[in-house]
């Protein structure tokens, strides 16, 4: 938390401060103005989803 930031509290839980966020697969950042890691972001995310169904795509193309 900076030094200036005020605590916020909703029925005597602390609400954490954070710097970005993931909200419906989109980061927000509160602090940056170009969206560079959003876009790597993306990317890893989608080489997860194709390595995750690497032998589908395989068997697909008739590459097995």
């Amino acid at each position: 938390m900076m030094e200036n930031d005020t605590p916020i509290y909703v029925k005597n839980t602390h609400i954490e401060n954070v710097e970005s966020y993931i909200y419906l697969g989109q980061r927000f950042s509160t602090r940056e103005k170009n969206q560079d890691k959003e876009i790597q972001r993306r990317i890893m995310a989608g080489w997860t989803a194709f390595a995750k169904h690497r032998d589908i795509v395989k068997v697909t193309l008739g590459h097995a």
